[in-house]
């Protein structure tokens, strides 16, 4: 029995399959997709009646694949593959994703995908034309991006416990100060703290993280996909906020913003651990941290117990 490709027009069926997919994850998602991209293509791989893999194409507007997506917009392999063994999973893995990339090749000038966490074997990536070379390989880059797993936290306390130590005083100091935290729906606050915080870093904001922080977040927040909260002064002055999308399993840290007068207080880390709280509060069983990869926002990210995990980009563009 062949393998079939198909183009998946039902959402519905689209965010069922990605449910129970081992790289489940909430970009991957329609409605994530449909806040965050104009167009986009999802496929689905079929043997029989079993939809073996799933992945995410995204579109510019000539219908063209664009470079660079957002994280984990990528290949994602049915609920089948858990009932394998091991020795099976692979074997299988190995040639249905063959089969995909070489349909395609035939379609597209240019392949790209970031690949979950928990993709383990990207040998299909890297034999990829092994001995045809220049029919064009593919370029494999690592990232790194930071989990703090919940599963095994009793309560905030605990988790608050295995923090560094800067976090804790932080947490203490804004309690001492009469910081209150709030879950909001003001998106123009968060908006404008993010600015903020570029402008401090004499980072020019782009028009991709300008997005992220006014229609994606309110896409996010009114979706039922997004928490915002908003850390405010005794006097009412917002001091930091905190965006995290979230799906069944897991909370993502997308962005955190601060107004430079009080970053002495740790508002931002103040704004961090009362997302965690919640993300406990909810029964979710990780933390993901979305991104550990440059110093100084890894380190800060890190800092709250979150473990270094590595995931791939992968790139073929036709010779």
């Amino acid at each position: 029995m062949q393998y079939e490709l198909i183009k998946c027009n039902d959402k519905n069926q689209w965010d069922k399959f990605i449910l129970t997919s081992p790289q489940n994850n909430i970009f991957c998602s329609t409605k994530f997709l449909d806040a965050w991209l104009e167009d986009y293509e999802l496929h689905l791989i079929k043997k029989g009646e079993f939809f073996l893999l799933g992945a995410v194409i995204c579109m510019d507007k000539s219908g063209m694949p664009v470079v660079p997506q957002f994280m984990y917009h990528s290949v994602c392999f049915g609920q089948l593959f858990n009932n394998y063994k091991y020795h099976k999973r692979v074997n299988k893995s190995l040639e249905v994703l063959d089969y995909y990339l070489s349909e395609l090749v035939n379609q597209f000038d240019q392949i790209s995908f970031s690949l979950f966490h928990t993709y383990e074997d990207i040998r299909s990536f890297q034999w990829f034309n092994y001995h045809e070379p220049g029919e064009g390989r593919f370029k494999i880059d690592i990232n790194y991006t930071g989990l703090l797993d919940l599963a095994g936290v009793r309560d905030f306390d605990n988790l608050l416990m295995n923090c560094r130590t800067a976090r804790r005083q932080e947490y203490n100091k804004c309690i001492r100060e009469g910081f209150v935290i709030e879950e909001s729906k003001n998106i123009e606050i968060l908006d404008i703290l993010h600015d903020k915080t570029f402008i401090r870093q004499d980072i020019h904001r782009s028009n991709k993280e300008k997005f992220m922080a006014t229609k994606l977040a309110k896409a996010a927040i009114e979706g039922g996909f997004g928490r915002l909260n908003i850390c405010s002064s005794k006097d009412g002055n917002p001091a930091s906020a905190s965006l995290f999308l979230y799906d069944e399993k897991c909370g993502y840290y997308l962005i955190g913003a601060s107004d430079p007068d009080y970053r002495k207080y740790g508002t931002g880390a103040y704004a961090v651990l009362d997302q965690i709280r919640w993300c406990i509060e909810q029964g979710l069983s990780m933390v993901d941290f979305v991104g550990i990869n440059s110093p100084l926002r890894g380190d800060f990210k890190t800092s709250f117990n979150a473990m270094p995990k590595p995931y791939y980009s992968v790139i073929w563009e036709k010779p």
